[in-house]
Parts: C-alpha cells; structure tokens; sequence
C-alpha cells in the first residue's frame, strides 16, 4: 500500500549552507512497517522537544544565579 511520509532530507541553502528539510514523499509499505516509520517519527518530536525544555529549564537556572 501507497503511504505519504515526511522524511527529513539534508539540502544545500544560500551560500552553500547544509539544512535539515522535511519532504513528503510516496513509500510504499505493509501496514506493520508504516506504524513502525509513524510510531518513531512521533517519538522524534517529544524527544526534540524535551531537548528544547531542557535547556529552556538549564538557561533559566544560569539567569536567576
């Protein structure tokens, strides 16, 4: 079966600078390997996000000292 996925691809901005871009692409998959792709993708977003509390929490810390 046909599944639309974003998938994160490195391309080349101004002046030849490497960034990070998500692209939606067609992949072909059984319904198994398609929960498994949707199930790590979801993880990968409150992973970064945790990160990014982290060091909201970190930098709060240095400012009240």
């Amino acid at each position: 079966m046909k599944y639309w996925v974003r998938v994160p691809v490195e391309r080349r901005g101004l002046f030849g600078r490497k960034k990070i871009v998500c692209e939606e692409r067609t992949v072909v998959a059984d319904g198994r390997t398609y929960r498994r792709m949707m199930d790590k993708q979801r993880n990968r977003e409150t992973d970064e996000f945790m990160d990014f509390v982290e060091e909201m929490e970190m930098i709060d810390e240095i400012i009240d000292d």
